[in-house]
This record gives structure tokens, sequence and C-alpha cells, in this order.
């Protein structure tokens, strides 16, 4: 909030992206408590998450860093 005060800019683009980036934790079983759940049942193993979560995080930066300031712009 204090950068984008220091920019004249809206707070909004700026607290979205961090609720973002905060929520993509896709790299591990411990990240959330439903990636918890599943890695007994289904088997999973720590590296199949690195080699799923890697990727789609990507995927997940570049959509937020494109359509955030779109969507909510400065």
């Amino acid at each position: 909030m204090t950068v984008a005060k220091e920019m004249h800019a809206s707070p909004y683009p700026f607290a979205m992206t961090v609720g973002l980036a905060a929520s993509t934790a896709f790299m591990t079983p411990v990240s959330s408590p439903v990636n918890t759940l599943v890695v007994a049942p289904g088997h999973y193993t720590f590296g199949d998450f690195v080699r799923i979560g890697v990727p789609f995080s990507r995927v997940v930066l570049i959509v937020c860093t494109l359509l955030v300031p779109w969507l909510l712009p400065l």
C-alpha cells in the first residue's frame, strides 16, 4: 500500500497481485491442507507436486501479469 501511495496510484492492483501471489503455492504438498490430504490416498510424491506445480505457477504468473493491469488499471 505504501508503494502505491508513493506512486500516486490505485492500491487495488497491488493488493490483488499480492493476494494472487500468496494463493499460488502449487509446488509443495504442505502448501495447503487440501494438498496434504490427497498425498497419501493418491500415492503422490513431493516430486509430483514440483513437476506439475512449477509450470502451473508460471501460467498463473503470466495470466496475473497480463490481467491485473487490464482489469484494475493504475
